[in-house]
């Protein structure tokens, strides 16, 4: 967990913080913080495998996991549970290629949750659900070979004290 500190923009005004949470399951906040803007980003999809029967064909990449903002009303000193979506495995090498797996979601007790995005297509086969993103999580799969994992969802909090 890291804690950025932004300037003011002028002397009036509060100093905003922003927190990234990468980990662990529970988050205290601050005192005298009574509202914190978080985005939560669910993990990406795992890339489907390439398959000994289509030589020269990949499989489809994972799909993005979504990014979705909310506001939580709070009090200082609050303990607040959440759960960081894993990324999806991607998929197996063998005669026909598999699909990768799913994305994990990310939670916050209060925030809307951030679903994990869909799994990669083995070679040829359907490919990802896309979710608004960043790339977090795009996972490619290599020609003859096994898919990628897709990347681990996260939290950013920010707040003003």
């Amino acid at each position: 967990m890291a804690s950025t500190v932004f300037p003011a923009a002028s002397a009036a005004s509060k100093t905003m913080f922003r927190t990234m949470l990468t980990s662990g399951t529970s988050y205290t906040v601050p005192t005298g913080v009574t509202s914190l803007n978080v985005t939560l980003v669910g993990a990406g999809g795992g890339a489907g495998g390439s398959g000994y029967a289509f030589p020269g064909l990949q499989g489809t990449n994972g799909g993005s996991g979504q990014a979705i903002p909310s506001i939580i009303t709070t009090t200082g000193g609050a303990s607040i549970t959440y759960a960081i979506g894993a990324g999806g495995t991607g998929g197996a090498q063998d005669s026909y290629g598999s699909a990768g797996n799913a994305g994990g979601s990310t939670t916050m007790t209060g925030a809307t949750t951030a679903l994990g995005g869909g799994a990669g297509g083995a070679s040829g086969g359907a490919g990802p659900t896309n979710y608004w993103s960043t790339n977090n999580g795009i996972a490619a799969g290599g020609i003859g070979g096994a898919g990628g994992t897709g990347g681990s969802g996260y939290i950013v909090i920010e707040y003003w004290v």
